[in-house]
């Protein structure tokens, strides 16, 4: 298969928009790569120090000047329907960007980037359910419960999938009235690029306050200016547990409002009477969707030892069917990881694991390529407590128990709480095993990654972050309450 020129692909102008303003950026040194060859796209742009001052100072003025009255929710609603509109017809050129920026088959990102206009318009849907106010009184006694922005909110966006968690999150912040500061992945700015560019031209159609979206890029250094600031109400972060840790203990000296969704070493059981062929199929498909670059992809499978070695053999038929390929290519299946740290930094564990007398099975096809590429596989023959860390790429750990229990035990211990997965053909018997894991999310007998029914989304439990995905953390998230109204003078205290 020729491999596709991801260099003819246009070059997305990185740039910050500032107290409505698009403002030049500073080059940090370092350049943003294609995953598939490795070569140089474009510099890695920051904002300066001064600009992401002079942002939260306008996000805060906006917010202090009137509030959430600034912008009413009938406005903001059309704003973002406007904006979900526009999201849909460029949604090919999303697409192909976060395959660039991360490595994932365009297949997939395709996919993903073909639901961001609903994901905005259920968003708006939620604001106009909650609405601004709520009558609790009378007419001779008025008292209303009115829902108000909590103040300037700060998006930190993941590089793994970076369009689609800032699109829902920023929809979010904006229906309740935040003035909302942006700041994407330095490894994945170019979708967020794009989204933000849809965003200010409906603010300035609209003629709306510049302030109400700001675009801020750059790495760990220019986002520690925004979680820090005593000016943010409300913050929302995706990404790794030890750049979580940093982001909440910055947030807490402000008793900043935070959600959080973080990493997980998701375990997946694999009971006695699973059917085999399709535990390894469901397995080896959730393991390397994304490349295995999604947080609630399974990482340390806990089997029978009756079934342990047919398991084996056949997520290594899988394995070795898959094809890995340039992420534009068409039929690939698994593309590159997203940078070179991260490959290696994986490269790392895995050897650490086989130092410890793991054994890797993986397919050895890879593309004749200079980019990331990490072969798919699965490490066997150790203990389950070895595996302690979450890999994030298309490599799982499989390891062999006596029983439930004490599959159980393992698949509860620290360093899990976002997803879990549960495989037999007693569906009963692995929906009772299932409700014993302390994951926000357990699956039996699929890997997808939609919600399982309307209502069912998830919490983060453990260090898999604070929050969750159900309604409570969308726009309500954004707003507060304030009881206002006329009090009673006939009780006695």
């Amino acid at each position: 298969m020729t491999n596709p020129n991801s260099a003819s692909i246009p070059v997305i102008e990185q740039r910050s928009f500032i107290s409505g303003e698009w403002a030049t950026m500073v080059d940090s040194g370092r350049p943003l790569c294609d995953p598939n060859t490795g070569e140089r796209r474009q510099a890695k742009l920051a904002t300066a120090e001064e600009d992401v001052e002079r942002a939260l100072d306008a996000a805060w003025r906006l917010y202090d000047r009137v509030g959430a009255e600034t912008v009413g929710l009938r406005a903001r609603a059309e704003l973002l329907l406007a904006a979900a509109d526009e999201l849909d017809r460029r949604q090919e050129e999303i697409a192909v960007q976060d395959s660039l920026n991360i490595g994932a088959p365009l297949s997939t990102t395709r996919i993903i980037a073909s639901v961001l206009g609903d994901r905005v318009r259920s968003a708006v849907r939620e604001a106009e359910e909650l609405g601004e106010s709520v009558e609790l009184g009378s007419d001779e006694r008025p008292v209303r419960l009115l829902r108000r922005a909590l103040g300037p909110a700060v998006v930190v966006g993941p590089w793994n999938a970076p369009t689609f968690t800032t699109v829902g999150k920023v929809a979010a912040a904006l229906l309740a009235g935040c003035p909302v500061l942006l700041k994407p992945s330095e490894n994945a700015p170019s979708g967020c690029q794009i989204f933000a560019e849809i965003l200010v031209a409906e603010i300035r159609r609209r003629d709306l306050p510049g302030a109400l979206f700001q675009l801020i890029q750059g790495g760990s250094s220019v986002g520690a200016l925004l979680t820090g600031d005593p000016r943010v109400a409300a913050l929302s972060f995706t990404g790794g547990v030890s750049a979580g840790r940093a982001v909440a203990s910055a947030a807490t000296a402000n008793l900043t409002a935070v959600q959080m969704e973080l990493g997980s070493n998701n375990p997946a059981i694999v009971r006695y009477d699973a059917d085999i062929e399709t535990t390894a199929a469901r397995l080896v498909q959730g393991m390397t969707r994304l490349n295995g670059q999604w947080c609630e992809a399974p990482g340390k499978i806990l089997v029978h030892e009756a079934i342990h070695d047919e398991l084996v053999a056949a997520m290594g038929e899988e394995i070795r069917r898959l094809r890995v390929g340039h992420s534009l290519g068409p039929g690939t299946e698994v593309g590159p990881l997203a940078f070179e740290r991260h490959r290696d930094g994986l490269r790392e564990e895995i050897g650490r694991l086989r130092s410890l007398g793991g054994r890797l099975i993986s397919s050895e096809r890879l593309p004749d390529l200079d980019g990331w590429f990490l072969a798919p596989g699965v490490i066997v023959g150790l203990d389950a407590s070895a595996a302690t860390q979450e890999l994030f790429g298309p490599v799982a750990t499989v390891h062999a128990v006596s029983d439930d229990a004490e599959a159980l035990a393992h698949a509860n211990a620290p360093g899990g709480g976002l997803d879990a997965y549960v495989f037999g053909t007693d569906t009963d018997a692995a929906l009772r095993l299932a409700a014993q894991l302390r994951a926000g999310e357990v699956r039996v007998n699929g890997t997808f990654m939609s919600d399982l029914a309307d209502g069912s989304r998830q919490s983060f439990w453990g260090t898999s972050g604070i929050g969750g995905h159900g309604p409570q953390y969308g726009v309500r998230f954004f707003l507060g309450d304030r009881v206002i109204g006329v009090d009673r003078d006939d009780l006695q205290l």
